[in-house]
């Protein structure tokens, strides 16, 4: 499929307001006044800090217009944008993506989840032989803010890799579709890639080994891991506040994505026995499993809405040992299956693909 011909809905849908605050914070550390930069955007200061609000990709692109036209001397402007956008940016999508079980799974679920992302970019992973290969594809873009949304995208990609892997991402080759730029860009990228980019190629492309995508996640960084958990707290508070030794065992279920311990386990890091856990829970009309409870429903909801993921990778993400057992729990907390209260909700059906993807992991 041309890059041209690519259906709007690839790149041109509505994303979180994030991406703008994002944007408009760049253009701020650069002296610019927030006027300049939501300049015939429609979008006002009420709108950009309203956390639930959303953005047109081409008002997105606008404020990108805005910078590039009052920063033209920032060659590295595009790279500086695309550094910003941690796990975190991404809400509760960024953290499915940073509690898949490999990095293959979390490229499988981010490609096909793009909607739920802030690219304008469109791109496509192919496995061939040892090698991975993941093209962008940015013909579908306005000439004048087609370089910096690249590398915005590209920028935001390695990011998201590097702290989801704990460590940067070894590519083996980086090309660029762009003539070789000046000494100081052209060492910007290298710096941020980690090898320095071939230029002048036919496609925007970056190549790794495709052993990686088999490598189990270290669950990123502890400072990123512990950003994810109180975005997860703080959703989990707005629905059922907790104090004293409920909210410490709640707040620690949250933890480790995927991996949740049980209650020995618990005990054993507070230096207390199990059965007194039990003892302080039962007097602050708690008990281990309701809080367990509590944490995988508010979390399996909002995966589901917002991040979009399929029964198993809801299952795989809340420590379930198999989809059955998860849909069972489904049913409990919420009276019916997953697959009724998605169409309930109004939500399709996930697992539909978003952009021409080779590469299946296994």
């Amino acid at each position: 499929m041309n890059a041209k011909s690519l259906p709007r809905q690839l790149w041109d849908f509505r994303r979180g307001m994030a991406t703008a605050r994002v944007l408009c914070q760049l253009g701020q550390d650069h002296g610019l006044s927030l006027e300049q930069l939501l300049l015939h955007t429609g979008l006002s200061r009420a709108q950009l800090e309203d956390p639930k609000g959303e953005i047109e990709a081409q008002q997105e692109i606008q404020v990108i217009r805005n910078l590039i036209s009052t920063l033209p001397h920032v060659p590295t402007l595009g790279i500086e944008a695309g550094c910003r956008y941690h796990v975190t940016t991404y809400g509760l999508w960024g953290y499915a993506v940073l509690s898949s079980p490999t990095l293959g799974m979390a490229v499988s679920m981010a490609s096909r989840m793009l909607n739920q992302t802030f690219s304008l970019t469109t791109n496509e992973v192919e496995q061939v032989g040892e090698q991975v290969f993941v093209t962008y594809h940015a013909d579908h873009l306005p000439p004048e803010v087609r370089q910096f949304i690249v590398d915005r995208d590209r920028a935001a990609v390695l990011t998201l890799q590097r702290e989801i892997l704990g460590q940067p991402m070894p590519y083996q080759a980086v090309q660029m579709r762009r003539a070789e730029p000046s000494a100081e860009l052209t060492q910007a990228y290298t710096e941020l890639f980690g090898v320095r980019p071939q230029f002048g190629q036919a496609h925007d492309r970056s190549v790794f080994a495709a052993s990686l995508m088999h490598e189990p996640l270290p669950q990123a960084d502890p400072h990123t891991a512990a950003l994810c958990e109180q975005m997860c707290k703080k959703l989990v508070d707005a629905r059922s506040s907790r104090t004293g030794v409920a909210a410490q065992v709640r707040d620690r279920l949250m933890r480790t994505p995927g991996r949740i311990p049980d209650m020995e386990a618990i005990a054993a890091e507070m230096n207390i026995t199990s059965r007194t856990l039990r003892r302080h829970l039962t007097t602050e009309g708690a008990s281990f499993r309701t809080l367990l409870e509590e944490v995988r429903s508010t979390l399996a909801e909002e995966l589901m809405t917002t991040a979009s993921l399929t029964h198993s990778e809801i299952a795989e993400r809340l420590g379930y040992a198999d989809v059955t057992t998860f849909i069972e729990a489904f049913r409990r907390w919420k009276g019916v299956p997953p697959s009724e209260f998605r169409k309930a909700q109004g939500l399709l059906r996930p697992g539909g693909p978003v952009v021409r993807r080779r590469f299946i992991p296994r």
